[in-house]
């Protein structure tokens, strides 16, 4: 895989070589992104455990599987809905 972006501070040369994840890039500020040999889009968190990495086959489709793995981390923390209205 060869990586070319970072979410985080650009530098010209990262935005150059993937602008068009340059617009959701501030959303995400802890993961990190990159685009693989065969297209796909990829990012991951760096240092977390588990391991969090989503792929997708655009910018936009990634954005949508951060925020999807966003979602799924904060109802972990927070406790499951079932459980809070049980209680």
């Amino acid at each position: 895989m060869e990586r070319e972006a970072v979410s985080g501070p650009d530098t010209e040369e990262q935005t150059a070589t993937m602008p068009e994840w340059r617009a959701y890039a501030p959303e995400f500020p802890q993961w990190y992104v990159w685009r693989g040999v065969a297209g796909h889009y990829y990012a991951r968190v760096p240092r977390s455990s588990p391991p969090r990495v989503v792929r997708a086959l655009s910018p936009e489709d990634l954005r949508e599987e951060i925020a999807r793995a966003e979602n799924s981390r904060r109802l972990l923390l927070s406790g499951s809905r079932f459980r809070n209205h049980c209680a």
